[in-house]
């Protein structure tokens, strides 16, 4: 997409690819972030000037943006109007049947957080983690939680059926469990099951909503609050850490193993779900590991740490049951 010379011996060098992506992924999601997407999808084909009015930008600045999601295949252009193409119609709007709108507009705000990337590595930590950043603009936090709970409803049924739930098992306690998909689908899938989520009140702003409409509500409790201190009740049967270890550190991570199997009565389990870091280089895991430093600090962890924090706090028995995405389950019995 992206060419600076026509030399045989150049063609296709990495930094144009480089430079490249960076035009397209600035170009998408600023699509998604003006709302270029959703006006076509909801009005439906527009001329450029139509299109510029409709979301209340540039005539110069809406045709180079529209015209690379054009060339990408997002949108389509012909006979001088442009419309929604085939990828966006299969992976945007309401019509989608998954919609990753929220996934893009994340990733609007993701530029902002990995243009300090440099200084916080020279600093050993990000001037602001994330948590501060959805503080001063919740919106952000609002994108970051739908994209979540749109990637969760992709991964949720294999999860479920691999978790190894002890055998009776009646009360679920759910860390930093958010949109609520997991605990649903656990106590779907198990009748005699209730579950506890908790987590900040701005990452469970709609869980309630999602949960009364599920019929769920007699048996799912929401409680708001940080999992990062104070006790965490007892006598629960199986305690969920999913995909929240990478976002703190190994002291901070190793205190909450601790906390967690308190609350486990014996024969409880602990299960984290995490995207495990292995032995030799992975690209999705490094890439995954960038994004956590650039936005909290921390990073992904390897199945003999997250093994040892278990066993340090008294569980045993420790496996690792691997699932068909990039996540994995690392579970301890007390």
């Amino acid at each position: 997409m992206f060419k600076t010379t026509t030399d045989t011996e150049l063609a296709g060098n990495p930094i144009d690819e480089v430079i490249g992506s960076t035009i397209r992924y600035a170009a998408l999601t600023s699509a998604a972030k003006l709302g270029i997407f959703r006006t076509l999808e909801e009005d439906g084909p527009k001329t450029l000037d139509e299109l510029a009015a409709a979301i209340g930008a540039s005539t110069d600045g809406t045709r180079a943006v529209a015209d690379v999601a054009a060339v990408l295949g997002w949108l389509t252009l012909e006979d001088g109007r442009y419309r929604n193409g085939p990828i966006a119609e299969r992976w945007l709007g309401k019509n989608a049947e998954y919609d990753f709108t929220p996934a893009l507009l994340w990733a609007y705000e993701l530029t902002n957080v990995m243009w300090e990337l440099p200084q916080a590595v020279r600093d050993g930590k990000p001037a602001q983690s994330l948590w501060d950043r959805w503080a001063d603009n919740p919106e952000a936090g609002r994108d970051f939680s739908a994209y979540m709970r749109v990637k969760s409803r992709l991964t949720v049924q294999p999860i479920v059926d691999a978790v190894p739930l002890p055998e009776g098992a009646r009360r679920l306690l759910d860390l930093g469990g958010s949109h609520g998909l997991h605990s649903m689908a656990m106590c779907e899938r198990h009748p005699e099951l209730s579950a506890t989520i908790l987590d900040l009140p701005e990452a469970l702003a709609d869980t309630g909503a999602a949960i009364e409409k599920a019929g769920l509500s007699d048996r799912i409790t929401l409680q708001r609050g940080s999992f990062l201190s104070g006790d965490l009740g007892t006598g629960y049967d199986v305690v969920f850490l999913f995909e929240i270890v990478h976002n703190h550190t190994d002291e901070e991570n190793r205190d909450l193993v601790a906390r967690a199997a308190k609350a486990l009565r014996p024969g409880g389990r602990i299960v984290v779900l995490e995207d495990v870091r292995g032995e030799q280089l992975e690209e999705h895991n490094a890439a995954f590991s960038l994004a956590m430093y650039a936005c909290s600090g921390d990073r992904t962890y390897s199945e003999p740490e997250i093994s040892g924090w278990l066993t340090d706090a008294g569980l045993s028995g420790v496996e690792r049951i691997t699932l068909p995405s990039s996540v994995s389950l690392v579970v301890g019995t007390k």
